[in-house]
């Protein structure tokens, strides 16, 4: 009776490790919310500890589940290898729905949707990192992968490395 009572645990065991498996990864990719699964996306609050620490800056996507732009725009988006490569140089932030942030720095020229915005390892937001190619009515709107990858290089180049601390060596002192 003894092997029997063993098998059971441990087969119950290996039951619930496989769901706990199963489960965390449905849930990073969830995560992603069509945006690319193969991005490391942050929340806003932990993307700001992280940028602070690595140095990074942050790339910030505010969208709605049920924004016909915002759903035209993720395959773009998630099927981008350029952008996918450019990620890796961001802390890459997500916000749907109720998380887009009610601070009037996240809507510089409005509250449409989708709004892609930059900020600084500080978690200072850049308005002036925009959709050059874009409406100017709608600075921070970008519709295709080439427009976001031409944005996330501007800020690669005025929000890090040298270019940022000599803006900012005074923030320091």
């Amino acid at each position: 009776m003894q092997p029997s009572v063993m098998n059971v645990v441990l087969w119950s065991s290996f039951q619930v490790l496989f769901s706990l498996t199963c489960f965390n990864e449905v849930g990073a990719s969830a995560s992603s919310r069509g945006f690319g699964d193969n991005i490391s996306w942050r929340t806003l609050d932990d993307g700001k500890k992280e940028a602070e620490a690595s140095g990074l800056p942050l790339m910030v996507i505010v969208h709605k589940t049920w924004c016909g732009a915002c759903k035209a725009l993720k395959p773009k988006f998630s099927e981008s290898k350029e952008i996918s490569e450019l990620a890796h140089n961001f802390i890459m932030v997500n916000l749907e729905d109720e998380e887009e942030p009610k601070d009037e720095a996240f809507s510089p020229d409005g509250g449409y949707i989708p709004r892609i915005l930059f900020l600084d390892p500080t978690g200072a937001v850049h308005p002036e990192i925009t959709n050059k190619n874009g409406n100017p009515s709608y600075k921070y709107f970008y519709s295709n992968a080439d427009h976001v990858a031409a944005g996330m290089k501007e800020a690669q180049e005025k929000l890090t490395g040298d270019a940022y601390r000599q803006v900012h060596v005074g923030d320091e002192l």
